[in-house]
């Protein structure tokens, strides 16, 4: 009788289920519940890049202030989910140092609002390029684990998940793209492809079944697809990146972010070319 009685409470104590993290063993997918984020929040002064994919809200994220979406479960979760498909986590790139880790998908489950029907669409078809218009290609996705940070799983201290490039390594999942590439494309999210901020969305990730898919002209590369586009939105003065160099590019003119001087600069770790705040202001 007291073990039901338990098992009862315990059922009233479950998180709410729009926090839950779903593994799906059959299908090979970890599905998240997430939130659309706001892009511009009410302590901040301008509306900042996209630089990550999904953190925990303002004021808890340390990236709310530049990503897709925000969820509200430990990224550690996540990660044991992951792990749960026969996935072995690699080690997450920050700077110029090289990262590892097996490749997955990522999209999202979007739900059916005023004339657009539910659908599910890759992250990349949702990403911008601010100058262009032109979406971010196809690329690939790395399950790399996080680095530890005060003693503790790190991304479960900075609550966030994934990241587009290397500004961080305290998260569990990282695109393949360089800093060469954050330094000269600035994105944004494709807001008639995606449901008001606040509208409930499910992240969907699971193992790459191969390469990315092809761009529509076809049979390109997808990391040079990226490069392409950077040379066509970077300064006009400004060298294209070459593959497999490892330098930075030149860092511009003065700026204007008010949080230039809160780099996020560890010993050893490379991390020059910082136009954008590492982390939210106290509130």
């Amino acid at each position: 009788m007291n073990i039901v009685l338990i098992a009862a409470l315990l059922a009233m104590c479950d998180p709410d289920p729009q926090a839950a993290v779903t593994v799906d063993k059959d299908k090979k997918t970890v599905r998240v519940a997430c939130k659309i984020a706001p892009r511009k929040l009410a302590n901040l002064p301008e509306i900042y890049p996209i630089e990550v994919l999904a953190t925990w809200p303002a004021p808890k994220g340390n990236k709310a202030h530049e990503t897709v979406v925000t969820f509200d479960v430990m990224p550690s979760e996540v990660h044991k989910a992951l792990e749960s498909l026969g996935l072995k986590a690699g080690k997450p790139g920050r700077g110029e140092d090289p990262l590892q880790g097996p490749e997955l998908e990522l999209a999202l489950e979007l739900p059916a609002v005023g004339n657009a029907p539910a659908r599910t669409i890759r992250f990349e078809s949702i990403l911008l390029d601010k100058k262009t218009g032109k979406p971010l290609p196809p690329i690939k996705w790395h399950f790399t684990g996080s680095v530890p940070k005060d003693n503790k799983y790190g991304a479960d201290v900075t609550g966030t998940l994934i990241s587009l490039y290397p500004v961080t390594d305290e998260v569990v999942m990282q695109s393949g793209l360089t800093m060469r590439e954050e330094g000269l494309i600035k994105l944004e999210t494709a807001k008639n492809l995606l449901p008001p901020e606040g509208t409930a969305v499910t992240m969907v990730i699971k193992p790459a079944s191969g390469p990315p898919p092809a761009m529509p002209a076809g049979g390109a590369d997808p990391e040079k697809q990226v490069l392409k586009l950077s040379r066509t939105v970077g300064p006009a003065d400004a060298p294209a990146p070459a593959v497999g160099g490892s330098t930075l590019p030149p860092s511009g003119g003065p700026s204007n972010d008010p949080f230039e001087h809160r780099k996020e600069v560890r010993p050893g770790k490379s991390l020059s070319d910082s136009s954008r705040p590492v982390d939210a202001p106290k509130q």
